[in-house]
């Protein structure tokens, strides 16, 4: 763990500065994934939160938002763009939440599990299980490969020159079938940006 965090620490002090730069490719279709995920007077939790694009967007239509990361230094970037006084961001560890059982309507992860290590990977959706409210709901949005092999494979070698050292058995991994493993019911899953983005809606 304490590799992990070291790891998280300097990764994302070099990112946080220029991260909202790559965050434009998203901006086209951050508006459909909000629809999708559908916050409206909802409760939601939106962990890996990063410089909080995908939290500021939820809050214009949710109860409350409440956005965590384990960098301080992307942390600080979000909370000079926060508009909305029903969201708040928080520096905690997605594996060791704080927050009581059955807290929230609605937990989204954004471009988050590519960057751990499987054991924090699995520790973070059992916590995302626990603070869920037994209706809530879990969106995951994570990198996919197209269909077409190669364009995946050309796609996912660029990818993997600027992310994280998890990224690559992420990527090669089914994401759909290690969810179920936790019994999770995956509701729907909805391809973004070429089939390179897929949000993954889980019920409880």
């Amino acid at each position: 763990m304490k590799d992990y965090v070291a790891y998280n620490h300097k990764l994302f002090s070099r990112w946080a500065p220029i991260y909202d730069g790559f965050e434009i490719i998203l901006s086209s279709v951050r508006k459909k994934i909000t629809q999708e995920i559908n916050p409206v007077n909802k409760t939601v939790l939106d962990v890996a939160t990063g410089t909080g694009s995908l939290a500021i967007a939820l809050s214009a239509n949710a109860k409350e938002v409440v956005g965590i990361d384990l960098s301080s230094k992307m942390l600080d970037v979000a909370k000079k763009k926060k508009t909305n006084g029903n969201l708040s961001f928080v520096q905690m560890d997605a594996s060791e939440m704080s927050f009581e059982d059955d807290k929230f309507d609605i937990v989204t992860i954004s471009l988050g599990l590519h960057d751990m290590p499987l054991d924090i990977r699995t520790s973070v959706l059992e916590e995302a299980k626990r603070v869920l409210k037994k209706d809530g709901k879990l969106c995951i949005l994570e990198y996919d490969l197209p269909q077409n092999k190669f364009i995946g494979w050309c796609s996912s070698r660029l990818i993997d020159t600027f992310e994280s050292k998890y990224y690559l058995s992420f990527i090669k991994s089914e994401l759909a079938d290690y969810l179920s493993s936790f019994g999770f019911k995956i509701e729907g899953k909805t391809n973004y940006l070429f089939g390179h983005l897929q949000l993954i809606t889980i019920a409880l």
